[in-house]
């Protein structure tokens, strides 16, 4: 028996409105040849409405393409990342000029709210400190740790934690890593989700989910 005419357009209205979702948020892996599959269980964990991801993932691109151009030497141990409209320009450098031409390049990014940074000079000497990796792992065991809506970096003797997490969240998330590696080491880059551009987690009836 066949779909009534209401039932197949609201089935087609939906599965066009996931493909869209999945489109802004596979847009910056789409030349990889491969379908992030862990990018998009990311993508539905994240606090962010998926238009503020989309919006985050251009900008990010902007940011990473801005860098190479004025810094290409820098662009191999050099992240970038954005979130809620704010870049992040995470590694070592080699001196502070290359600071200040990175900081500078980032600057010059249209659309950014504003720039934060974690760029120390390299060390003569390797560092004993944690991997990233490590820590993740380490995470996985404490069973509220929000990894999926984490960003780990370690630099140098620092964890440098970036995301969008609520503050019962974020609370979780540094007392994890305070006992691995102590207050005194950690660079906070978490933000809190605003209500404009935080997804609704309110279960809608069926009626009102095209509207």
């Amino acid at each position: 028996m066949p779909f009534p005419a209401i039932t197949y357009y609201m089935i087609s209205k939906k599965h066009v409105l996931l493909s869209l979702i999945i489109l802004f948020i596979t847009a910056g892996s789409a030349q990889s040849g491969f379908v992030p599959y862990g990018r998009i269980f990311k993508a539905t964990q994240d606090e962010r409405t998926y238009i503020t991801q989309a919006q985050d993932t251009r900008l990010q691109i902007k940011l990473h393409k801005a860098l190479a151009l004025n810094a290409p030497a820098s662009i191999l141990y050099i992240s970038s990342y954005v979130y809620l409209g704010h870049g992040f320009i995470i590694g070592e450098v080699s001196d502070e000029t290359e600071r200040t031409n990175l900081i500078e390049s980032a600057q010059s990014v249209s659309g950014l709210n504003a720039i934060g940074y974690y760029l120390p000079v390299k060390l003569q000497t390797q560092s004993d400190e944690p991997s990233a990796l490590e820590i993740k792992l380490k995470g996985i065991f404490e069973p509220d740790y929000p990894s999926s809506k984490l960003t780990v970096k370690v630099v140098q003797d620092h964890i440098v934690l970036l995301g969008v997490l609520d503050k019962n969240d974020q609370e979780i998330v540094l007392n994890s890593v305070e006992k691995i590696a102590g207050s005194n080491k950690i660079i906070n880059f978490l933000q809190s989700p605003q209500p404009e551009n935080r997804k609704n987690r309110r279960i809608r009836p069926l009626r009102n989910l095209f509207n």
